[in-house]
């Protein structure tokens, strides 16, 4: 698991709550490491909140949804090259 500091954090500044940042770390919703910017992962988790509080998702749903709006983002990117 993630730095403790971080996870706070996170979950502070998304509007999260503790246990939820941690389920989409163990969803791999998010993928904490060196590399990765904090203000990425807490856009992606502001995403994932508004899906919860909007559409009344589970996070299993939330990993979902944003999986496949990963999936169509690359695949338009594709598209736009061609």
């Amino acid at each position: 698991m993630p730095d403790r500091d971080l996870m706070r954090r996170l979950a502070r500044s998304s509007g999260l709550s503790g246990p939820e940042v941690r389920r989409f770390v163990e969803l791999e919703v998010i993928v904490v490491g060196p590399e990765r910017h904090e203000q990425a992962l807490l856009q992606r988790l502001r995403r994932a909140r508004r899906l919860r509080r909007d559409l009344g998702l589970s996070p299993d749903a939330v990993a979902i949804i944003l999986r496949l709006l990963d999936r169509i983002e690359v695949l338009e990117r594709a598209a736009a090259r061609r």
